[in-house]
C-alpha cells in the first residue's frame, strides 16, 4: 500500500492500552463488600426519613383513611358470646372519651377478646381490645377508664398510625437483607398491627397518653385515683410470679412516670386520692384458675 501522507506529516497509528488499566489493586471482593456497605447505609437513611416522615405525616392523614385500612389488615379477635360485656366496655370508653376532645369523626371501637392474656392494645381505626386476663387484674371502673384513656390517646394523636408507619419502613429494609424477612415484617405491621414490637411508644408518645389520661380521668371522676391505682396495679404485676402484664413489653411503667403523674395533679390541683367507682357488673370476672 502507497503512504499517500504528505512529506513531513507526523505518522498516526492506533496504539494499544498501557496493561494494567482496567484493573485494581483491590481485591474484587473488597470492593463488593464497599459497595454493599454503601447501599445499606443509604437505605438505611431512607428507612430513618421514612419512619420520620410517617410519624410527622400521620396527623394529616384523614382518620377515614385509617378506618379503612383496618377494616382491611387488622385482625379481627374472636367474636365472644356474651355481647353486654363489650358494650360495658364501650361505655365506659366512650364516657371518657367525651372529655378527651376527640377530632370531629373520631371514635374508638372496643373490641373483648375472651381469651387469659392481661392485656388490652390499641390499633389503628381506632380499635380497642381488651383481654379477659386484664378485667380480672382490675378492679374498680377508674382504673379501667385510666387504661382506656391511655389508649384512646394513642389514637387521638395518631401514635398508633405513625408506629405502623415505622414497622413498615423497617419491612422495606429487612426486605433488601432478606426477602422472607421483610415479608413478615410488613405482614406483622399490616396484618399483625397491634405487635407490640412494631407499636412501641416513644417515651414523649407515653408521657402526652399518661397526661390525657389523667386528665380525662379527673373530669369523669372528679379525681385520678384511677391512673395511680392503675400503675401501682401494673407495678405489682411485673414483680409477680403470677400472669404478666403484656402492656409492659411496650407502656415500661416506672416510678418516675408515677411522680410525673403526680406532680401534674398537683400543678393543676387536681386530687389523686378518692373513692373509686366499682366495676360494672358485666366487667366483674371470676379469679383465673391456676
Amino acid at each position: 500500500m502507497n503512504d499517500e501522507r504528505p512529506s513531513g506529516a507526523p505518522r498516526l497509528e492506533n496504539r494499544l492500552p498501557a496493561e494494567g488499566i482496567n484493573s485494581s489493586d483491590e481485591h474484587p471482593l473488597k470492593e463488593m463488600a464497599w459497595l454493599v456497605a454503601a447501599s445499606l447505609v443509604t437505605l438505611a437513611v431512607v428507612v430513618l426519613l421514612v419512619g420520620w416522615g410517617a410519624r410527622w405525616l400521620a396527623p394529616y392523614v384523614p382518620f377515614r383513611a385509617e378506618q379503612a385500612i383496618a377494616e382491611r389488615v387488622v385482625d379481627k379477635p374472636p367474636v365472644p358470646a356474651d355481647t353486654a360485656r363489650v358494650a360495658a366496655l364501650q361505655a365506659v370508653a366512650d364516657r371518657v372519651s367525651r372529655h378527651m376532645g376527640l377530632p370531629d369523626g373520631m371514635s374508638v371501637l372496643l373490641a373483648y377478646d375472651e381469651r387469659p392474656v392481661v392485656n388490652a392494645y390499641a390499633t389503628i381505626g381506632g380499635r380497642i381490645v381488651v383481654f379477659a386476663g386484664l378485667l380480672r387484674e382490675l378492679h374498680s371502673e377508674d382504673a379501667l377508664a385510666a387504661l382506656l384513656a391511655h389508649e384512646i390517646a394513642h389514637v387521638q394523636h395518631r401514635h398508633v398510625a405513625a408506629s405502623m408507619g415505622r414497622g413498615l419502613a423497617l419491612a422495606l429494609l429487612l426486605g433488601v437483607i432478606s426477602s422472607d424477612a421483610g415479608a413478615a415484617a410488613a405482614q406483622s405491621a399490616l396484618g399483625q398491627a397491634a405487635g407490640l414490637a412494631m407499636l412501641g411508644y416513644s417515651r414523649e408518645q407515653e408521657t402526652q397518653a399518661d397526661e390525657d389520661a389523667l386528665r380525662a380521668l379527673v373530669a369523669q371522676y372528679g379525681h385520678g385515683a384511677g391512673v395511680v391505682e392503675l400503675f401501682k396495679q401494673l407495678g405489682r404485676q411485673a414483680g409477680s410470679e403470677g400472669p404478666q402484664f403484656e402492656v409492659l413489653r411496650s407502656h415500661p411503667l416506672t416510678p418516675a412516670r408515677l411522680r410525673a403523674i403526680q406532680e401534674q395533679a398537683g400543678q393543676a390541683g387536681w386530687a389523686t386520692q378518692g373513692t373509686l367507682t366499682p366495676l360494672p357488673e358485666a366487667l366483674r370476672l371470676p379469679p383465673a384458675k391456676h
